[in-house]
């Protein structure tokens, strides 16, 4: 995924630091910076805001939107982000172990050197969204609608795309021993030689030297 001012997070040059009660109001969130905090879930419009080792509490953010969102060493493990949208965001060393994002909106998002094992992307719209140095083992991506999809070194041993087109996505840096997918929706993606071999005996083809 190419780096422009359409995918990047825009955020101000400068962004005065508040406390997440300072900042909130009336369910809105807006140009600021929030650092070493717990946030209690809910619904809120996130927009243009920088997190810093922020913990995301387990409960219901369902229906909130993240944009111009960016994330450094924050922990949203097991966080019930279903139906939440994210536009032009950035998850920088982030734990998102078994957060569900079923049914969620996420485009033009970076996700680097993050863990998101076990993390659910069931049923989910996903565009534009690259993948880098990231842990996405026994993550969940069923029947997600997939476009513009970028895993780039990364492990996704024993995940699960079943039911997903993995047509314009790319696999060819990461690493598994196993996928679950469909194999009628392989065609497009672009994967190496060896992953080849893999999809090759899912599909029942017999390899001779």
């Amino acid at each position: 995924m190419k780096k422009n001012k359409k995918t990047e997070p825009m955020l101000p040059p400068e962004l005065e630091t508040f406390s997440y009660i300072e900042a909130l109001d009336d369910g809105y969130v807006h140009d600021c910076r929030i650092v070493s905090e717990e946030l209690p879930a809910g619904n809120v419009h996130f927009d243009r805001v920088l997190f810093e080792n922020v913990r995301f509490l387990d409960g219901e953010w369902e229906r909130s939107e993240f944009a111009d969102v960016v994330f450094i060493n924050c922990d949203l493990s097991n966080a019930d982000m279903r139906r939440v949208v994210f536009h032009r965001v950035k998850f920088e060393n982030c734990r998102l172990l078994g957060t569900d994002f079923t049914e969620s909106a996420i485009r033009y998002a970076r996700f680097k050197e993050c863990r998101i094992d076990y993390a659910v992307f069931g049923f989910s719209h996903i565009s534009d969204v690259a993948f880098e140095k990231s842990v996405l083992r026994q993550a969940d991506f069923y029947e997600v609608n997939l476009k513009n999809a970028q895993f780039l070194d990364s492990d996704l041993n024993e995940a699960n795309f079943t039911g997903t087109s993995l047509k314009g996505t790319d696999f060819s840096s990461s690493r598994f021993e196993d996928l679950q997918l469909t194999t009628e929706l392989l065609a497009g993606c672009k994967v190496s030689t060896d992953q080849a071999l893999l999809f090759a005996r899912k599909l029942g083809i017999i390899i001779t030297e």
